[in-house]
């Protein structure tokens, strides 16, 4: 099972149930995408957890 920063384990479920909520939820919605969104940050480093 993929850990979280905390060293929390964390299922695969958990990781799309916190990806959709920062898509649906979470996000503002800007007109333009930026690289220093520290929302999208999260999305990035939930969704590497994927990826271990």
């Amino acid at each position: 099972m993929p850990k979280w920063v905390s060293g929390k384990e964390v299922s695969e479920k958990d990781i799309e149930k916190s990806l959709k909520a920062i898509k649906e939820d979470v996000c503002f919605k800007c007109s333009e995408h930026s690289d220093k969104c520290t929302i999208a940050k999260a999305a990035r480093d939930i969704k590497a957890m994927e990826e271990k």
